[in-house]
């Protein structure tokens, strides 16, 4: 690291100060002109570095960017780096419980030397102008430039940025990585290490499994390829999960992008602020050798293309479009995710737009016996076909997730097998009980409901947690004005006099 930029971190109101016109005694009744600047930095930041600015090459990667989020990052692990930013995140099951808070350090301000591949490069972070005011407060604007010596060296310094890319899109079979568009800034960020899991533990019917492993496994093979670019039509693949909430839709992604050792892009177009630009550059952009996952499609319009979300930007054209952009990505699969199927336009799913339909239904007798037998795999004979008849029995006709079935071996982890295949009546408890909080009060009142209850009882997903596949709300409920609310802890107000 070289030091002696941080004088200048101290001379804001000098920095400020970009010659214009009005700065002319004659300029006075003219209006004012346009602030610029030439230089993406000030030429004294690199004094005793030997660097020459007439003889440099320079890149800015704009805050809050996907490829300056990689490059702090970068840099912030290398070695000799002194200056940085401290902050609170979360254990990654390294070295640290997952989920424990622990101290997070990301790349400070200052001039920083690197090399890659043998070459020096140099990266000047610092932040600029005044103090700005946004939704969440007051902050400074950051800037990052890239430098290298030399000029026309740009093939250096994209050779440094293909490799953060490369490394940051590498997946293997222990992990893989999950994106979340960001809406704001238009790029796809890492939102977690996720532990890869084999398809094997994901529960479900095995003609309903073989046939969908069987078609991804024939997309993605060299001569399917082949065939696709020989006929001219686009290399992409398209699936609809559809069926109730904790039937198993996360949990085949998750296995799925385990198998084919493919990062995860998950993307909720009832974002309020998404537009039909937005979404077709989410698509577009998404990291190659990825799975695209369009979540709760349902939730944007009806079967007669009417809008569920009042105020959305998004049109139903712009939906279209951008799933048929789909293509300009080589070898993607898609997967639209709903819990209506039926409640979607015929146009949305036609051939060409989805591939293949699977369905996602209760636990189903096979499902049930497979579930236990996983859970005791040492258990005796017979004793998944028992839990399975008791269980079916104690249901009368009634169905049962695979979530709730989940929920109640949990619950039972400490219960040899033989009492797990027997108390199958705390299943029917927890289905009687969640059934009571869906009801509401029979004083009358309906407003003393729970406003958290959504009308859906549990919420749980397919591995027990909260569900990220919970129905959509009504479209009443939808259309209702958005409210932002900022609540900022500091001294307490002056008193009015």
């Amino acid at each position: 690291r070289v030091v002696g930029t941080h004088a200048l971190m101290c001379k804001a109101p000098e920095l400020m100060r970009i010659p214009t016109d009005v700065d002319k005694p004659e300029a006075a009744d003219r209006p004012r002109g346009l602030l610029y600047s030439m230089q993406p930095f000030d030429t004294a930041c690199l004094a005793g570095t030997g660097l020459d600015p007439e003889d440099c090459t320079t890149a800015t990667a704009a805050a809050g960017s996907e490829i300056y989020s990689l490059i702090v990052a970068h840099i912030a692990s290398c070695d000799g780096v002194s200056a940085f930013q401290i902050d609170i995140g979360h254990g990654t099951g390294t070295t640290k419980r997952v989920g424990q808070r622990t101290t997070e350090l990301a790349l400070g301000l200052g001039l920083f030397k690197f090399e890659h591949a043998g070459k020096p490069l140099f990266a000047l972070h610092t932040t600029v102008g005044q103090p700005q005011g946004t939704d969440c407060g007051v902050t400074l604007l950051r800037a990052l430039v890239l430098l290298t010596p030399g000029k026309g060296q740009m093939a250096t310094l994209t050779a440094f940025g293909d490799d953060l890319i490369a490394a940051a899109d590498k997946t293997d079979r222990s992990c893989f990585t999950v994106y979340r568009w960001h809406v704001q800034h238009q790029y796809w960020m890492r939102d977690a290490k996720v532990p890869a899991r084999p398809l094997s533990s994901v529960v479900l019917p095995a003609a309903l499994k073989t046939k969908l492993i069987t078609d991804v496994d024939d997309f993605v093979s060299e001569e399917t390829a082949d065939w696709y670019r020989s006929h001219g039509i686009p290399y992409k693949r398209s699936y609809l999960f559809w069926g109730a909430p904790g039937a198993g839709k996360t949990s085949l992604i998750q296995a799925l992008a385990a198998k084919l050792q493919r990062n995860v892009c998950y993307l909720s177009p009832t974002h309020p602020e998404i537009t039909d630009d937005n979404l077709k550059n989410a698509v577009q952009r998404c990291p190659s050798d990825s799975i695209l996952v369009l979540e709760d499609v349902d939730a944007l319009f009806g079967a007669k293309r009417e809008k569920k979300i009042e105020k959305s930007p998004l049109t139903f054209s712009g939906l279209l479009n951008a799933i048929d952009g789909v293509g300009s990505a080589i070898g993607q699969i898609f997967i639209l995710t709903t819990n209506h199927r039926e409640q979607l336009d015929p146009a949305l799913i036609r051939n060409g737009r989805v591939d293949l339909h699977v369905g996602f239904g209760p636990a189903e007798p096979e499902q049930i016996r497979s579930l236990f037998a996983q859970f005791y795999p040492h258990a005796a004979e017979g004793l998944a076909a028992a839990f399975e008849t008791n269980l079916t029995a104690a249901l009368r006709g009634q169905e049962v997730s695979m979530a709730a079935l989940q929920h109640y071996f949990i619950m039972q982890r400490k219960k040899s097998a033989e009492a797990a295949s027997e108390e199958v009546q705390m299943i029917m408890d927890e289905i009687e009980e969640r059934k009571q909080k869906e009801r509401p009060d029979d004083a009358g009142d309906v407003s003393q409901a729970d406003p958290k209850a959504g009308g859906q009882g549990g919420d749980e997903g397919e591995d027990g947690k909260a569900a990220p596949e919970a129905e959509a709300a009504p479209a009443t409920a939808l259309s209702a004005p958005d409210v932002h609310v900022h609540v900022h802890m500091g001294a307490p107000p002056k008193t009015a006099k």
